[in-house]
């Protein structure tokens, strides 16, 4: 690094909670390299990482990373809190299971009230959650149809009872295979275990999840009392985001005083909270909230989208109830907002191109808050990362990156004048699904 670089160096320490994802340590290191490299493209940055395989850690794998700038330079290691195996676990039970959990779960959302909670909080993401049976249903319907068919038609040869049962048998494997050959384009077996998965998730079925998250808050605590960074920065995205913010209260529950030597700040990105929160029996998780919004000292930044139907735009993780979403450049360091909420666009983040490519993949625009942007704007995941700034500069002002550097990558200070968001750069090519 240059002289320069050295004096204004960023170093931190990232921690990564993922959502109801099975993606395994050594496919999340190809991912960030990938998307770091982008960074680097946008904002004028030469970036490196580890190359694989990931560094095993106590509660999943790490590696280092770094970026420079022309005048500044950022350095850290990025770990991942993993819990992909138990995801994994939970997505290869039998079918029947599967059948009887997703059952449990539409009755369990109608009899507890949680579904209407959600058509009152979020129309938006209750049309999301709703679309997945809908479309099962349609399935269904439309093999129950052929199944009817075949029944009628074969009835003058095989009689009543065993057009029947010829057509049950027709029904039942149309349903089936509609839903092999159309069901992975609408994700609709991720989509199912995820309801049944939250569902028992809030009604503490999940032992080893809670216990997975305790040794993540050990693992947190550790890093924090071995010092040697400027700031810890816990990440958490769509179901992670719950999970970010329960291994913070386990911490400070742990430690009363975690946070006070090494600052300690949250992500919560494309945060699916509420519908866990949202349900009568999520008691521990409000709390969990509750305790992480009562202590001042650990910063919450929220970033939520309009055009991200899976997650809860425009709710407050917190109060459940409308969010106040904030507007203009705060000083440095305030988060009295409990969490401070930014909101943005992610047609904002991608070139026209790439955003008509996924304009109907709501999964691959809900990923885009961990991915890197292909041009600038005022947010972008990889600078609270690899950027030259403060996680509390970050969060203060509402153009994020573009407030603190030039078009050439170097740092100018402030700068509320900034181009408007969206302003076009140098692109890294088009973010691909992964």
């Amino acid at each position: 690094m240059q002289e320069a670089s050295r004096a204004t160096a960023r170093r931190r320490h990232v921690f990564f909670v993922a959502g109801y994802d099975p993606t395994p340590l050594d496919e999340h290191l190809r991912i960030f390299a990938r998307e770091l490299a982008r960074f680097g493209a946008v904002w004028g940055a030469a970036t490196r990482c580890d190359p694989p395989p990931p560094e095993p850690t106590p509660t999943g794998g790490a590696w280092a990373f770094s970026a420079e700038g022309p005048d500044w330079g950022a350095q850290g290691r990025y770990e991942i809190l993993a819990w992909d195996d138990l995801v994994r676990a939970d997505m290869g039970r039998s079918g029947l299971s599967h059948l009887k959990g997703s059952l449990r779960t539409m009755a369990d959302m109608i009899a507890s009230g949680t579904l209407w909670r959600y058509l009152r909080t979020s129309r938006r993401y209750s049309i999301f959650f709703l679309f997945t049976y809908i479309i099962v249903a349609g399935f269904w319907l439309l093999a129950g149809l052929i199944g009817a068919g075949a029944g009628w038609l074969t009835a003058p040869m095989l009689g009543g009872a065993g057009a029947g049962l010829l057509g049950a048998a027709v029904a039942l494997g149309a349903g089936l295979g509609l839903f092999a050959v159309f069901g992975r384009a609408f994700r609709l077996k991720q989509s199912l275990d995820l309801a049944e998965f939250s569902v028992d998730y809030a009604h503490g079925r999940h032992p080893e999840v809670d216990a997975r998250i305790g040794r993540f808050a050990e693992r947190v605590r550790q890093v924090a009392a071995a010092g040697g960074v400027d700031e810890i920065v816990i990440a958490g995205h769509s179901l992670g985001a719950t999970h970010a913010v329960s291994l913070v209260a386990e911490a400070l529950r742990q430690d009363p005083d975690f946070g006070a030597t090494v600052p300690v700040r949250i992500l919560t990105i494309g945060s699916t909270t509420a519908k866990f929160a949202l349900h009568p029996a999520g008691t521990r998780l409000r709390a969990a909230a509750d305790q992480v919004a009562a202590t001042p000292r650990i910063g919450w930044l929220e970033i939520q989208a309009r055009d991200d139907i899976v997650s809860f735009y425009k709710v407050n993780p917190v109060t459940l109830g409308a969010a106040t979403l904030t507007q203009g450049n705060l000083a440095v360091g305030d988060f009295s907002e409990r969490p401070l909420i930014r909101h943005l666009g992610v047609y904002d983040m991608l070139t026209p191109e790439t955003y008509a490519r996924f304009r109907l993949d709501v999964m691959r625009r809900h990923c885009q808050f961990f991915l890197a942007n292909d041009r600038r704007a005022p947010y972008d995941f990889y600078a609270f990362i690899a950027g030259p700034e403060r996680f509390d500069a970050l969060a203060a002002y509402e153009s994020g990156l573009m407030a603190f550097l030039a078009a050439d990558g170097s740092r100018t200070g402030p700068a509320t004048r900034s181009a408007a968001p969206g302003a076009p750069v140098p692109a890294a090519g088009t973010a691909g699904t992964f």
